[in-house]
């Protein structure tokens, strides 16, 4: 015949189970957050509050409700415009390598300087912004420009020297076209006008040179 357990003694073990039970859940727990299973459904949380919360991150557009992703724009765009952009990166970095190297890079204040003057000749910074709005450019779009110009200027600068029989004959063939009406502002932009010719063709021969040289791998 089966003993029989005391009801007290019973009672008295039911806080004990409840402990081992907790323990149990607890390391359950304990296993399963550091499972695969866990840490992908975390992530998939985390992408789902991100498409919710941050949908401009993925969704570039909807016609009809139809979306148009970020994925498809950027496909779109490395297909048309890949081979012209980097090419374009190509010849920054090269130019910009050949710069560093001669210690011709142009420094922020030049930047700024430069930037200054430009919008000193459309009629200040808003019109500046204006017309970089109407062209599809930015600020930085057109810092880098300068940088890229003036850095070229630094490096071949001393190479594209500019004599005053140059600039009097200049002025003699070009008296109608130049802006400036006195003598010293005709002389300032023949020089700078000489100069800017001499600096492109300067460039022109020197980057294929640089180019031909340059290790270019492109994937």
């Amino acid at each position: 015949m089966a003993k029989k357990i005391p009801l007290k003694k019973i009672e008295s073990a039911r806080p004990f189970n409840r402990v081992n039970n907790v323990l149990d859940k607890l390391s359950s727990l304990k296993r399963f957050r550091s499972s695969k299973k866990f840490y992908i459904i975390l992530a998939i949380a985390g992408l789902l509050l991100l498409v919710i919360y941050k949908k401009e991150w993925f969704i570039a557009a909807t016609v009809n409700g139809s979306p148009i992703t970020n994925l498809e724009l950027q496909m779109k765009l490395n297909k048309q415009f890949r081979s012209q952009t980097l090419n374009q990166l190509i010849n920054e970095k090269i130019i910009l390598s050949e710069a560093i190297k001669n210690n011709a890079v142009a420094s922020e204040t030049e930047v700024n300087k430069k930037i200054t003057e430009i919008e000193t000749g459309v009629g200040g910074a808003e019109s500046l912004d204006a017309l970089l709005a109407q062209q599809g450019q930015t600020r930085d779009s057109i810092r880098q420009q300068i940088r890229l110009q003036l850095s070229i200027e630094k490096l071949y600068a001393n190479e594209a020297t500019v004599s005053a029989e140059e600039v009097n004959k200049f002025i003699e063939q070009n008296k109608d076209q130049l802006r400036a009406s006195d003598s010293a502002g005709q002389e300032k932009e023949a020089t700078e006008t000489i100069k800017s010719q001499k600096l492109s063709q300067i460039f022109s021969q020197k980057f294929q040179e640089l180019k031909t040289k340059a290790k270019i791998q492109i994937f």
